[in-house]
This record gives structure tokens, sequence and C-alpha cells, in this order.
């Protein structure tokens, strides 16, 4: 019924220094599958099915799957005046259709206070779209629940032991121990949906093609690009028909970035190792190459704290949330929700045929001021998500963070992060859409991360053409000699 898209995958970036921790293969590489689809194409991943009620409980806890009514509409949701597809929620609108019902929900109930505000104060417009039921890999869904059982969590340390691949946790368990508003009797839910948020969810070896940081000023728009290369290696949790686990289980991930624009950056990059220790005492090894003296020199492990070069993005702020819960002085669940989200992004999402104009970047609104947010055509749609705050140690920039994490997998979509006077600080917009990698692999994936600081009134926003699994990849191609060899 519908046709499958290869398309890419992310994961998360470190710090170089004044740089980060990504993944990619060549800048220039143009998957076979993808060349002959529209620059705007969206992928369509429902195929018509209902999806399995083991992994996504019954009824369905996020999304729809065909023409039928969702399963809120189903039991009695909104029954008013119904807003259409297609509406572009913005500010001279907002006020005559928040009323209005869509897929069973109150148009209004689904924008948070602080998108609300994006749409009345900044010029944010939302083009709605219906829900679809959006599917992670099988292998990834039943890894988990065939090894929920070993998995083990000490409520004292928060750390977990006997964790092997898929999530830490099964999120139907977390589910049934929570009432109709989120409410948990779990007091270490919030860890437990984060920990399912670190595990490997987009492969087992992620490329993060055509990664480009644009920065964005609110009043003069774009101002400058930067371009990396880099690539991540998991050591655990590998679901690529190989072995799930290799080495001798310290070592999580493997990652190597290089810089390949502008002129003054290009060759810089690291290599790192995060390390699989549940406590998060242990930091990352991390190398930097230094142009200079054309070597690679060791740096502090523990910067995950500090901005990626020179965006206003956080090591930490990577998938929105990057750190493990341990790192964290509390993690906690403070409900459950609809939001409008962006889960279908399209496929093109750097287009460098366009290279060095705003039109390389067409999922990005840099035409209108404040030339922060998702273009007009990206659609949003209502899916079902829980909201974890987090409260980070006190050297931490942030007194608070919130991330909005589709309820069935680690997913998250919308985040928000305060300042030590408890102030709102900056927005975190995420778009994503699923991808195949070349054994076939599937999860819904970030390639285009919108990071904004209002009091700065900047933005550096990021995208990407991502690819999971790659076919050829070993261990020896991320390591400290490929940062060398590719640094110079």
């Amino acid at each position: 019924m519908y046709k499958k898209l290869l398309t890419t995958s992310v994961v998360s970036l470190s710090l170089l220094a004044g740089a980060s921790n990504v993944l990619a293969a060549t800048a220039e590489q143009v998957d076979k599958s993808d060349k002959d689809k529209p620059k705007d194409y969206v992928a369509v991943t429902a195929y018509g099915v209902k999806p399995s009620a083991l992994f996504y409980g019954d009824p369905p806890g996020a999304g729809r799957w065909d023409g039928t009514p969702a399963p809120i509409e189903a039991l009695g949701g909104c029954t008013g005046d119904k807003m259409e597809a297609g509406t572009v929620i913005k500010a001279d609108n907002f006020e005559s259709v928040k009323d209005l019902c869509f897929e069973g929900k109150r148009v209004g109930d689904m924008v948070t206070e602080n998108v609300e505000w994006m749409i009345r104060e900044k010029n944010l417009m939302i083009n709605t779209r219906h829900s679809e039921f959006v599917e992670m890999d099988p292998l990834y869904m039943q890894a988990t629940i065939d090894g929920k059982a070993n998995v083990t969590f000490d409520t004292a340390t928060r750390e977990v032991q006997g964790w092997k691949a898929g999530m830490f946790f099964d999120p139907q368990d977390l589910l049934k121990d929570m009432d109709e508003n989120g409410v948990s009797s779990d007091p270490n839910a919030g860890d437990k949906f984060i920990w399912n948020l670190r595990s490997p969810t987009y492969g087992a070896t992620m490329d993060l093609r055509h990664i480009s940081w644009v920065f964005l000023d609110a009043h003069k728009g774009m101002e400058r690009i930067q371009r990396w290369w880099a690539r991540r290696y998991y050591m655990e949790g590998r679901l690529d028909g190989g072995p799930v686990s290799e080495g001798d289980g310290t070592i999580l991930q493997k990652t190597v970035l290089v810089a390949i624009y502008p002129q003054d950056i290009k060759g810089i990059g690291i290599f790192s190792i995060r390390y699989n220790d549940p406590s998060a005492k242990t930091p990352d090894d991390v190398w930097a190459y230094l142009k200079s003296v054309r070597r690679a020199r060791r740096l502090s492990g523990n910067a995950w704290m500090d901005p990626i070069g020179g965006t206003v993005q956080l090591y930490d702020d990577w998938d929105i949330w990057d750190a493990v819960p341990t790192k964290y002085k509390e993690v906690k669940l403070t409900g459950k929700r609809w939001i409008w989200a962006i889960a279908h992004a399209p496929l093109m999402t750097v287009d460098l045929s366009f290279k060095n104009t705003i039109k390389e970047f067409p999922a990005v609104d840099m035409d209108t001021p404040p030339h922060f947010f998702p273009n007009e055509q990206v659609q949003w749609e209502p899916r079902e998500v829980v909201v974890i705050e987090g409260t980070p140690p006190d050297e931490h920039p942030y007194s608070k963070k919130i991330v909005y994490m589709e309820i069935d997998y680690p997913r998250p979509y919308l985040g928000e992060a305060y300042d030590k006077n408890g102030k709102f600080w900056k927005s975190f917009i995420f778009q994503n859409r699923v991808d195949y990698g070349d054994d076939g692999y599937q999860a819904p994936i970030p390639v285009v991360g919108h990071i904004i600081d209002w009091k700065a009134e900047f933005s550096t926003t990021w995208s990407s053409n991502m690819k999971a699994n790659p076919d050829g990849v070993e261990e020896q191609d991320v390591s400290l000699k490929t940062l060398i060899k590719l640094a110079r």
C-alpha cells in the first residue's frame, strides 16, 4: 500500500573543546533509494496495519494507523466543531481554532504554554496533518520484551544492570503504573523513561550526513554555516545481525567528528569514547585534533555541560536530552498529554544543490523573522507524550530541563530549558522521520533540531540527511587513527 523509504539516522553530539560529538558519512554521498523522490517527500509510515498490542498497548498509546477514529475519539473525546487537517495554526487565527476538535482532542490543549507564546508573540506557524502510527524496528521492540526480565533498577543509586538491547524498560509496563493524568505510582518512572532514551534507538552504527549548524539571528537571519562529518559506532545493544555486544562490555559507544567547512575550522575534530557506566561517574574520554601542531591531544571528558562549538546547544541538549539520568540530581515524570509534534519531517532536509543559501535548508523557515522555526510546509500532528522534568547538578547552566517524549518509545519532540533564576531560557523543537538503514533497520530519528536561545534572540539550528547501519562499517573505522587521518 505504501512504499518504504530509506533516509537517515542521528544520535548525539560531543564537545570538541568548542565543537561537538555527532555522526555521519561522506558529505556528498546520496542514497540511491532517495534520489528519485521529490525533495519535499514526506514518509507515510503506517502501512495500513494495526500496531502490535504487545509493543504499543491496546488501544495503542500514540498515533493512528488507518482512516478509522483514533482511540480517544472512540472513547468520546472532544465532540464539538472540527478543525480540518491542513489548517495552519498561527497568531491571527489561534483564538478561532483553539476550541475546535482534532482527532478527538481540543486543538488548544495540544499546544504547550511556551509553544502558545511562540505562536502568539514570535510568529511560529503549525501546519497540521492527521497523525499516523509510527513503528520502531520490530527487532528493537522484541529485544525490549525479551530482555526486560533481566534488567534491575536500584532505587538508592538509580542505576540499572542487566540490559542487553532494545529499551531498558518496557513502556507498556511503565504505563500500567500511571493514571489517566500521567501520575505514576512508581517514583522512579522518570529515570526509567530517560534510561530508555539512552539506549541505541538509531541502529548499531549511525552516519550523520550533510550535518550543518546554521547560526540565525532573530533580526538579521542567517549569519554563517558550519559543516561536519561524523560517525558513531555502538559497542552495546547492536541489532544489525552480528554480535549484540562487542569488546569487553566497558564501552558503550565511539564517535568521530571532523569539521569540513569553513576553511578556518576545517580539520578540527574529535574522537570520543563513552563508557558503559550506569553511575555516570566515568567521564567520556575525548581526544581533539589540533591543526596548529598536527597532533591529537586528550581533553577533559567531563564537558557534557558545555556548549557545542560556538552554538547555543550544549552537548547535553543533543537529542534534547543526552545525559544518562544519574548525571542529574533528580528526574521525575510530571504527567502525560497530547501535543502538536513533527513525526513526519520531509525527506530532504539538506539540499546541496542550493549550497550556502537559505534554500539549502528547506525544512527551516529562514525567510520569516525570527528565522528560527520549521518551514510552513513542515507538518505537525497530534502525538501522545510523557513529560519528563530533570534537575541538573548545580554546576550545570540550567536549573531545569523538560522534555516531551513519545509515550511508546524514546523519541523526544519538544524541550525547554530554564536558567538559574527559574526563567524560561531555551526552546528545543526537533523534526523527526523514519529512517531505513542499509540492512532495513527502521527507527524514528531527528533530522532537524531548532535550538533557540530566547535571551540572546539567537538560534543555532542543525539539519542533516542521515543514515542508519551503513554497510561495511567496523569498529576500527571509528577510532583515534580515523580522526587523525580525516583531519589531515
